[in-house]
């Protein structure tokens, strides 16, 4: 197996047994219904699957409802159009009803016309007749008797003249008569045929009328069975939008548990760290104070062993002066015995080169003991100056982080494409860095500044631009985060694999990581993160603030 799989593995083992262990370290009782990191992280990936198939649900119910608007308006505007035709067809048949009463009502004055000439031209008739009937029986009485009266012949001419004129001028009437009736009756066919004609068109028009009707009423009942399943997909788009947001709940609560237990996994992390230096402090403080406990025995051993050699090579000087002394003691009072004055004045000189000779002796001695003791205490000195050093260095600890501006995290790479605060509706915690000449794709993201890895969180493999969130560790996909003390951490968000892990130290500008797009990214960018007072989301800070 890859070491680096084995070592994912023992992170997501050391993170998900993180909440018990540091509860237990705590003294603080774990719920027995608690998850781990993977059972939520399963949970949240089946959560962000059945979201992702219900907005898929909304996208096609939107396209329906859609269809659905388009198929609606299209409805309207037939029915509008066969609105106006009713209206166009209701107008012409009124216009065509006021065109048949005026019809009827020439045919009427026509008719009661036509019986009035009929009338008059029966009346002449007869009285045509009566003048026809008189003149046949009285023959040319009536001439006859206008020229018995007649005064003159110029009467004469002028009374036959009237009774011709008389004559034509009954049938001029008559003729006149048959004339009118005879136009007037024209006049009534023509009257009649158009009133049929009227008739055939409003019969025509009212046909096309109802079947505009009943194209208007199979128009309203499918824009109302339209409407009706409009209404159906919009509950269905309510009912699915509910469910979505129930499930979102649901990914937040997972979200915040998570959190919680890498927060919990990270304290625990950062508290086992500084036991573990602790322990190493205080083991090398022992170790120190054993080297200089046994560098100062060996010293006073040392010391005591060259006493006691000083002490017996003092001994055997002292044994050897002393011998001598007797020795020339004995002589003395050889030579005294053989002259009492000889040996008084060779007593006075002899004894004083010997007290001469004690002293430089005993000088001697003193230089050489204190010699000795000098020499052997100098071990134990320099064992305890440099204990001393070693206990100042670990009582004063460098920290990693001692304030200042960041280094940049992805050398070559400036853009910001999306700072520090609001963006789309909610709050950006970093910024996002892209390419501008060339693409960021697989370049190397590197630490900040000196500190160690404390959380390394793999497993998303979807490194490509997306619109929506593959809910991969919370949307940041692949990503590290590095501890540099005084309550600084760093977060490296979006790679496409880290290249470090849990623990270990880094330095400014080690590679951490490779740039990718894992995660709820629209592409290839790295998301950083500054946190001041805390590894949580609520000691986020803005980045531009901390770099170069």
């Amino acid at each position: 197996m890859d070491i680096r799989i084995k070592r994912t593995l023992a992170m997501l083992f050391a993170v998900t047994t993180a909440a018990a262990s540091f509860s237990a370290w705590q003294n603080i009782p774990v719920p027995a219904e608690a998850k781990t990191l993977e059972e939520i992280e399963k949970e949240k990936k089946e959560k962000q699957e059945q979201i992702n198939k219900k907005k898929e649900q909304l996208a096609v119910l939107a396209d329906d409802l859609s269809k659905k608007a388009q198929y609606e308006q299209t409805l309207k505007e037939q029915i509008d159009l066969i609105s106006g035709k009713m209206l166009l067809i209701d107008t012409q048949l009124q216009n065509l009803h006021v065109d048949m009463e005026d019809t009827e009502q020439q045919i009427a004055e026509l008719e009661e016309q036509i019986e009035k000439q009929k009338k008059q031209v029966d009346k002449d008739r007869e009285l045509f007749k009566k003048r026809i009937r008189a003149m046949y029986v009285h023959g040319n009485d009536g001439i006859l008797s206008a020229l018995v009266g007649a005064t003159s012949f110029y009467d004469v001419l002028s009374r036959v003249d009237i009774v011709k004129r008389i004559s034509k001028h009954d049938n001029e009437i008559i003729d006149r008569l048959r004339d009118e009736i005879r136009d007037l009756t024209k006049s009534e066919q023509d009257l009649t045929a158009n009133l049929q004609s009227l008739n055939i068109q409003e019969t025509e028009m009212g046909v096309l009328y109802g079947e505009f009707k009943s194209s208007q009423d199979e128009l309203s009942e499918a824009s109302a069975q339209n409407g009706t399943e409009m209404q159906q997909i919009m509950d269905r788009q309510e009912d699915v939008k509910v469910q979505i947001a129930a499930d979102q709940k649901t990914m937040d609560e997972l979200a915040e548990e998570e959190e919680r237990i890498i927060a919990e996994a990270i304290a625990k992390a950062e508290a086992e760290r500084k036991a573990k230096e602790e322990a190493e402090r205080k083991a090398k403080e022992e170790a120190e104070r054993k080297a200089k406990e046994e560098a100062e025995r060996k010293a006073k051993e040392e010391a005591e062993r060259k006493a006691k050699i000083e002490a017996e090579r003092k001994a055997k000087e002292e044994a050897e002066r002393k011998a001598k002394e007797e020795a020339a003691r004995k002589a003395q009072e050889e030579a005294d015995r053989k002259s009492a004055e000889d040996a008084k004045k060779n007593n006075a000189v002899t004894q004083a080169p010997a007290n001469q000779q004690q002293n430089p002796t005993t000088v001697t001695q003193a230089t050489q003991a204190t010699q000795s003791t000098t020499k052997a205490t100098q071990p134990s000195t320099q064992a305890t100056q440099a204990t001393q050093a070693t206990q100042a260095t670990q009582t004063n600890p460098q920290p990693d982080y001692q304030g200042g501006k960041l280094s940049w995290p992805a050398p070559g790479y400036y853009k910001i494409s999306s700072g520090f605060g609001p963006r789309w509706g909610t709050h950006h915690s970093g910024i996002d860095i892209i390419g501008t000449t060339s693409p960021i794709n697989g370049a190397a993201a590197c630490a900040a500044a000196s500190g160690t890895v404390i959380l390394v969180k793999t497993g998303c493999g979807h490194n490509f631009g997306k619109t929506y969130n593959c809910g991969c560790n919370g949307g940041y996909g692949n990503y590290v985060i590095l501890s540099h003390g005084n309550g600084m951490y760093t977060l490296y968000a979006h790679l496409a694999k880290p290249t470090v892990s849990s623990g270990q130290s880094v330095t400014v500008g080690q590679q951490i990581g490779v740039i990718g797009s894992t995660g709820h990214s629209t592409g290839p960018h790295l998301h950083f993160e500054v946190r001041i007072g805390g590894n949580s989301t609520s000691n986020r800070v803005d980045p531009e603030a901390y770099l170069f």
